[in-house]
């Protein structure tokens, strides 16, 4: 049967440009990633590859046969069940993300390997690498290094890069249709913009609240037309202030950081005079405001917060989302696009 997209992954997106946001991605979460074709073939570099599949495993060619077993046979079975994870013969999960378009899928973003909820038993371990000849100290000491994640935590992430993937490839194809295509199809680009700048600020703000574990979070976009901030998406909140919450540049604690383009952490220890004299809603222990911008342009404010006292919420968090935040924005930069109402 003939395939509906007649373009590979390598034709439709930049793959250097893919490789940078992918270790940008890795680094800024802990884990490792590679983009591979429909056949398992690595179109991209490993990002953040972990020490135990890259030397530990590799120490033995038991381990290397086991390791071999983390990619299954048949790697399109893995797409009707991809958010289910695929589980290695050790226990660890590999997400297979599909890059696709219109439901065809032209790679995979593999993440992993992870640990979702609690470690196993360690006795389990040691039984079986010393099945495989490694050395166990060496084992354990890098099984360490691999991310642990909640489930509902990494079904969050997973769902932001496959939108950020999704979206990259949809520009890129729109890209190469429209060459030869007639004027009428000018505003399909815009058209997508819309469509995935909401699906990407949707999934930042799940990231954002499973990392953080908060309470209540939400975007606000920036109304060109009358200069006010609005609530776009919520959690946590109710429909009253989602609806009646307007901000002007500058007003309340998410105009100031919408007018300074700065990452903002509010907890017991603030001490800004600007800050405190904003802080209207007492019952709210920590929050942190990022700002959303493309170009220096400020697109709104992303905004989480809880009530009770947390050790999630600090400045490396901040940081952390702050980062989270710009690789959305390097995703949408140099494309056409136009205010989202």
């Amino acid at each position: 049967m003939e395939r509906e997209i007649p373009f590979t992954f390598k034709e439709i997106v930049e793959v250097e440009r893919w490789q940078k946001i992918q270790d940008h991605f890795a680094e800024v979460l802990g884990i490792t990633l590679k983009t591979v074709d429909r056949k398992g073939l690595l179109i991209t570099r490993v990002s953040s590859p972990t020490r135990l599949c890259e030397e530990i495993m590799k120490s033995s060619p038991a381990g290397v046969m086991t390791c071999k077993e983390c990619l299954p046979q048949d790697i399109e079975k893995i797409k009707p069940r991809w958010e289910e994870g695929y589980v290695c013969p050790l226990g660890f999960y590999n997400f297979f993300i599909p890059a696709e378009i219109r439901g065809e899928v032209l790679a995979y973003v593999i993440a992993g390997p992870l640990i979702l909820g609690k470690y196993r038993e360690l006795d389990k371990y040691r039984e079986e690498i010393e099945r495989l000849n490694i050395d166990v100290e060496a084992f354990l000491d890098a099984l360490r290094e691999i991310k642990k994640y909640t489930f509902y935590g990494i079904k969050s992430v997973v769902h932001l890069l496959h939108d950020i993937v999704c979206y990259i490839l949809e520009v890129g194809y729109q890209n190469l249709r429209l060459k030869h295509m007639v004027p009428e199809f000018s505003g399909v680009l815009e058209r997508v913009y819309d469509f995935y700048v909401e699906k990407l600020l949707s999934a930042l703000l799940d990231v954002s609240f499973n990392f953080t574990e908060a309470e209540r979070g939400s975007v606000m976009l920036l109304d060109e037309k009358s200069g006010e901030l609005y609530i776009k998406m919520a959690k946590g909140l109710s429909r009253e202030v989602v609806e009646t919450t307007r901000l002007r540049l500058g007003e309340g604690i998410a105009g100031l950081v919408a007018k300074e383009k700065s990452p903002l952490l509010i907890d017991n220890n603030i001490v800004d005079i600007r800050i405190k004299s904003r802080m209207k809603r007492p019952e709210i222990k920590s929050s942190i405001l990022v700002p959303i911008k493309v170009k220096e342009k400020v697109l709104g404010v992303l905004n989480i917060s809880t009530s009770t006292s947390s050790d999630k919420f600090t400045s490396q968090s901040m940081v952390t989302l702050d980062k989270l935040t710009k690789l959305v924005e390097n995703t949408l930069l140099d494309l056409p696009r136009k205010p989202l109402h």
